[in-house]
């Protein structure tokens, strides 16, 4: 049995995120998020390789500020139901306690 390799449960989230990299901003959806990492699938495919860095910043749907920005690595790339994805892992936990806390106290509809 191989071990899992992520560090963090993902949760599945209907949250969109600006992405932003030397290739320009995107928003995208975020698929899922854990307080490691994020898959997130953009509308059209974008030029990306694993390794890069990019920043994610975090908008709060329901009141239309921002929750937070983190430092992110692609570590992997792949298609969501047809829709370029990737999976980023954070360069390091400031700003996802706060956006785990703000997900958590709005997911109750």
């Amino acid at each position: 049995m191989g071990e899992e390799k992520r560090r963090a449960q993902r949760e599945p989230t209907n949250y969109t995120a600006l992405y932003c990299s030397g290739n320009g901003v995107r928003s995208v959806k975020i698929k899922d998020l854990s307080k490691s990492g994020a898959a997130i699938v953009f509308k059209n495919e974008i030029e990306a390789r694993e390794g890069d860095s990019i920043i994610l910043y975090f908008y709060g749907n329901e009141t239309g500020t921002l929750i937070s920005h983190l430092m992110c690595r692609v570590v992997r790339l792949f298609s969501d139901e047809g829709h370029f994805a990737m999976g980023v892992t954070f360069d390091h936990d400031r700003g996802i306690s706060k956006i785990m806390e703000y997900l958590e106290s709005h997911s109750g509809q």
